[in-house]
């Protein structure tokens, strides 16, 4: 890692390195930043030197002086994060130290006028720790740049390896062509990063159709259900995404499905609403095993927020959701990982400047907060258009296009 970070920051790249381990930091130039994707901090220069009191050519000596533990650093015995600060603060780096160790009495700090002594008993060890703590870097890779894009799959070396660590299932799959199937078996959808919005290139909100509630069809016959079911089987690609009464989907109950095959063409299948006055529903079993074979169609493609849930809610059912082909709120993290906020409110927001009804403000908040089977159905119909907007987009623009 840290080779290719070199390379690619001497060819004029800009790098960022998706780590939390703070040897990392030693990395750093003005080219090369760190993330920590879990807490969305960035580190350059100035980030390194605000954390570890310490810039980033400086990181190894301080490793060296107090040891780390976790990558097996022994350090300095009895010289710990306060004392390397003052050290390296004070005098530079661990060379700079060895050369001046008679300076050391003088620095302001607890215990310096007797760590002279122990600095040279432990020598050794600080030099090993120094070598233990530097990430190496002159690495000899035969690989370059371009031999790290990704090409098509060698089927017969797949199925060499495949074999040869008995990937039974793969080897099946491979066999069977089911990784290649959704390539052979349709025209192959535009890659999404072939055309992503960016936050410089952002879609114009007249790009999309405004979405009235007429738009979206309420689902209570066996007729309107039979009919979408021949929609759905024609599609080659729908948004689709679950309803339930909580977001634990291990004890969620499915209250509700909703379906999209373009921009203003969706429904809502009501299941399990039950407030007072809440109109005939659908037989539950008689919804799912007619959409069953369709969910599970690995041809037929699925676009949604948060797949990964509606897909553990439909096992619940019995149902296994495959065609899994885009996920709204992954992508949305692929591009830009260090914003905390990837729901469907705020997405629609960015992507096509449309303002959604978020469910707040429907079901209102804390304890008196509805659940979703208490909603009624006109307005879950309506409030569906958040969760399908923007993957209605992506059918029109990638998949229909």
């Amino acid at each position: 890692m840290a080779h290719w970070a070199l390379k690619a920051a001497s060819d004029g790249r800009n790098v960022l390195i998706s780590t939390g381990d703070k040897d990392m930091a030693q990395l750093v130039t003005p080219n090369i930043t760190l993330i920590n994707t879990m807490t969305n901090v960035i580190l350059g220069p100035d980030e390194v030197k605000e954390k570890y009191g310490v810039p980033p050519e400086l990181i190894i000596d301080f490793l060296a002086l107090m040891g780390d533990s976790s990558d097996n650093i022994p350090g300095v015995p009895g010289v710990g994060e306060k004392t390397a600060l003052g050290l390296l603060q004070g005098l530079g780096s661990l060379e700079d130290i060895y050369q001046q160790l008679d300076k050391i009495a003088t620095l302001s700090f607890r215990g310096a006028k007797t760590l002279g002594a122990k600095m040279v008993e432990h020598e050794k060890v600080a030099k090993l720790s120094y070598q233990l703590a530097t990430i190496k870097t002159d690495v000899a890779l035969d690989k370059t740049f371009d031999d790290l894009v990704v090409n098509e799959p060698n089927l017969d070396k797949l199925l060499e390896m495949f074999t040869r660590y008995e990937f039974k299932r793969w080897i099946s799959d491979l066999q069977n062509g089911g990784w290649l199937a959704q390539r052979s078996s349709r025209k192959a959808p535009v890659p999404y990063s072939a055309e992503v919005a960016t936050p410089k290139e952002q879609p114009a909100a007249d790009n999309f159709p405004v979405i009235s509630q007429e738009n979206y069809e309420s689902i209570l016959t066996h007729e309107s259900l039979m009919r979408w079911v021949e929609v759905l089987k024609k599609a080659p690609a729908f948004a689709f995404d679950t309803e339930t009464d909580s977001l634990n989907n291990i004890d969620a109950r499915l209250i509700g499905l909703s379906f999209a095959v373009e921009p203003g063409k969706a429904a809502y299948i009501p299941l399990r609403h039950d407030y007072l006055d809440a109109p005939e529903q659908l037989p539950v079993d008689e919804v799912l095993t007619a959409l069953k074979p369709i969910l599970e169609d690995k041809t037929i493609l699925k676009i949604g927020q948060n797949l990964k849930f509606d897909r553990g809610i439909m096992e619940n059912e019995g149902i296994e959701l495959n065609g899994i082909y885009f996920d709204t709120m992954l992508e949305s993290y692929v591009l830009n990982s260090v914003s905390s906020r990837h729901d469907m409110d705020t997405l629609a927001e960015k992507h096509l400047n449309h303002k959604t009804t978020t469910f707040e403000e429907i079901a209102g908040k804390g304890k008196g907060q509805l659940t979703f089977n208490q909603i009624e159905v006109e307005q879950a119909t309506y409030m569906q258009r958040k969760m399908l907007i923007l993957p209605c987009y992506c059918i029109k623009r990638f998949i229909l296009k």
